[in-house]
């Protein structure tokens, strides 16, 4: 039996990406503002209230992360030592 290939899996969260998805949202803002949401998609007004939320949700908690690991990663290799008099 040979062994099974395993793709790669790699994900990259660069400057396109992440405004590819500020312009999709820019959008949705757009439409909701002109008051016609119901040009740019099928949800109701309750599931695309409920998947905004869970992405606030989301970035909030991921800026959350970033932030507690860069300041975990800053006192990395730091250690107290007493003062001597």
């Amino acid at each position: 039996m040979s062994p099974t290939h395993q793709p790669t899996l790699q994900l990259l969260y660069n400057d396109a990406r992440l405004s590819s998805l500020f312009d999709a949202l820019d959008a949705l803002h757009s439409a909701a503002s002109d008051g016609s949401l119901r040009t740019v998609t099928t949800l109701s007004n309750a599931e695309m209230i409920a998947w905004l939320r869970d992405l606030i949700y989301t970035a909030q908690e991921t800026i959350e992360e970033i932030q507690d690991n860069n300041v975990a990663a800053a006192f990395e290799g730091l250690s107290l030592v007493r003062k001597t008099s």
